[in-house]
């Protein structure tokens, strides 16, 4: 972890040859309160604390950039020492030369069959006055539970890839990407039976899970036609992994409609036991029809059914949403089981923007299996306030409860502070 610890002081030492920075920084404190049932007639009562800090200093080329979150459980029954995770920590230097931006440390990949994140680099090419774009990447994949440290089995535990976008047309934009990823598990130990029975204790090392996936993309946005489709291919299983097309019409300024088709495989490792067993291929479409009253007002319904192969299940959504509030009504039966839902949020700013009252109520009838023979009922409520004094200053108060066949009355408390620092620096 040396390393990642080196990057602020890299960051602090390049940002001496800008003229000025923007320092930005939020934190945020938080904490929920509740009870879990143990057991029939036992309970523990948890609260449970977070403290997020997420902070950037731009400059003109260079930025430095890293969000954390500490926790703890308070009350809980066992002593916790605290757990901290390090969701990201880097530095960019953008438009060096005008073409490249490279950055290095924890960051996010989003590059079309590439997704997550990495201890490493990424490196990204404007080509042709920005219309073409090549990224490419490489690091090791973070500890679990986003330790703040670097993982130990390097070989077994990485992310690596690239893409490239295209823009041959305004409206139009293309792309093709490549990720080759390798998840090692940790070792643990385990007891076995030698041949006379007597039990001796071994250990088990998993072989790395391996998966490297193509995919192209194209998106289109030209009048009142948008569209989107994509197509990933598995190279270790040499079989499509997912297909999707999605279509958005405006026949009038006010009316649109909607399409989505969506196929896919089960997502497994190549060399993992359960791609041996046999699976079917999950196809899925949605048609939707969305009509805006307002500019502040609109309604929609949609029909969707999705396939496992010899089963299928079906759903119908109806809704509107404003500028205070939503409601919506849901139907599902089939396959995945039965279910009848309404749900409603609202939330009114008053004093200037200054109170905000919210609450949200939901219920729903279902049962997860067509064998049942009677159908589970859920009621759940939620009522809340959110105060802002300052614009960079906000506290927000939840209270929940929720009633079904598991929790006769399950109440948790849900606070939060958050401060917004935003300041200039000229100290280079």
């Amino acid at each position: 972890m040396r390393s990642l610890l080196v990057l602020p002081v890299l960051a602090v030492l390049f940002a001496a040859n800008l003229s000025a920075q923007t320092l930005q920084a939020r934190f945020v404190s938080s904490g929920y309160a509740w009870q879990r049932q143990d057991t029939v007639g036992q309970s523990t009562n948890h609260l449970f604390g977070y403290q997020s800090v997420q902070l950037s200093i731009a400059g003109e080329n260079l930025s430095f950039h890293t969000y954390a979150q500490g926790f703890t459980d308070f009350s809980g029954p066992f002593k916790n020492e605290g757990q901290y995770r390090l969701y990201n920590l880097y530095f960019k230097y953008a438009n060096l030369f005008d073409v490249l931006s490279l950055s290095v440390g924890r960051q996010a990949v989003f590059a079309g069959a590439g997704n997550g994140t990495i201890d490493g680099g990424l490196a990204s090419v404007k080509l042709f006055d920005a219309k073409v774009k090549l990224l490419g990447y490489y690091g090791t994949l973070p500890p679990p539970r986003q330790k703040v440290e670097m993982i130990g089995d390097r070989k077994n535990n990485f992310m690596t890839g690239g893409q490239l976008v295209a823009s041959p047309i305004e409206f139009a934009q293309l792309g093709l990407s490549f990720m080759n990823r390798k998840i090692a598990s940790e070792p643990y130990m385990a007891l076995r039976r030698d041949s006379l029975f007597n039990p001796y204790v071994v250990e088990i090392k998993p072989m790395a899970a391996s998966e490297r996936t193509i995919s192209g993309d194209a998106s289109v946005d030209y009048d009142i036609v948008s569209a989107y489709g994509r197509y990933d291919y598995d190279l270790e299983t040499e079989k499509s992994a997912r297909m999707q097309l999605f279509t958005r019409v405006k026949i009038l300024p006010s009316l649109g409609v909607t399409g989505e088709y969506i196929q896919r495989e089960p997502r497994l490792s190549y060399n993992s036991i359960f791609s041996v067993f046999t699976f079917n291929t999950l196809k899925e479409y949605e048609l939707g029809v969305e009509y805006a009253l307002s500019s502040n007002y609109q309604v929609y319904a949609k029909y969707g059914s999705v396939s496992y192969g010899d089963d299928d299940s079906q759903r119908i959504t109806l809704g509107a949403s404003g500028k205070h509030g939503s409601v919506s009504l849901a139907r599902n039966v089939g396959y995945a089981g039965e279910l009848s839902a309404a749900s409603l949020n609202f939330g009114y700013p008053l004093f200037d923007n200054q109170i905000t009252p919210t609450v949200l109520v939901s219920y729903a009838k279902y049962k997860l299996s067509e064998s049942a023979s009677t159908l589970d009922a859920s009621l759940s409520a939620a009522v809340g306030a959110v105060y802002r004094p300052l614009r960079v200053l906000s506290f927000d108060a939840q209270v929940q409860w929720i009633q079904n066949t598991i929790y006769k009355n399950d109440v948790r408390l849900f606070l939060r502070g958050s401060y917004l620092l935003s300041q200039r620096l000229d100290i280079f």
